[in-house]
């Protein structure tokens, strides 16, 4: 669950949102009306001007990022000079978190990971896969992931099976799109406008 109203002021550039809502939350709108930035202020990467951020009825506001449990995938979330096994452990590892190799094995078949090598090797839907695993099994409350379905092959199938592992890890996730296909796999959809957030359903 998180409950956050958030107030930021840019130069040019006003949000003003809140959002109090739980599981597979989605987030539509046009480039630069908000979407990056509101979840920049959820992640702590920006510190809001007025509000507050709660994970599960825990004020973080005030904490640093490495403290939130909260994970951040987009198009640039990958460490290119590490092995595919590599990066996938390397959250859980930062957490100390141990993981069973079967598990490893089952997650990776059920994302598609079937390749292995250096990750700056890779095209960009397979790095997006090892970096969304690589959040899943740092066991965060939330995944935020902004704007990084879209250059996935196979890309139903994908979020279907991502969905069903977020249930089983009790993860929540809010991603951002702009391909309106993508919301039907989301339980909530939200507009973003201007730095306005509106509940669509």
């Amino acid at each position: 669950m998180i409950e956050t109203k958030l107030e930021k002021h840019f130069k040019n550039f006003i949000l003003n949102s809140e959002l109090n809502d739980a599981g597979i939350i989605c987030i539509t709108g046009n480039n630069g009306s908000g979407k990056t930035t509101f979840l920049n202020l959820l992640l702590g990467i920006y510190k809001p001007d007025k509000g507050y951020v709660k994970i599960n009825n825990k004020d973080i506001t005030k904490l640093p990022v490495e403290k939130r449990r909260i994970a951040f995938v987009n198009q640039d979330s990958y460490i290119p000079e590490l092995t595919v096994d590599s990066h996938i452990l390397w959250g859980a590892k930062l957490r100390k978190i141990k993981i069973d190799d079967n598990e490893i094995k089952d997650l990776k078949e059920a994302l598609g990971i079937k390749f292995s090598g250096k990750v700056k090797n890779l095209s960009l839907g397979q790095k997006e896969r090892v970096a969304i695993l690589t959040a899943i099994l740092s066991k965060p409350y939330f995944l935020l992931v902004d704007e990084a379905f879209s250059n996935i092959s196979d890309k139903k199938d994908f979020l279907s099976k991502l969905i069903e592992i977020l249930k089983k890890y009790d993860i929540e996730m809010i991603f951002t799109t702009q391909d309106l296909e993508d919301v039907k796999f989301s339980e909530k959809h939200y507009i973003m406008n201007r730095g306005i957030l509106r509940k669509s359903f």
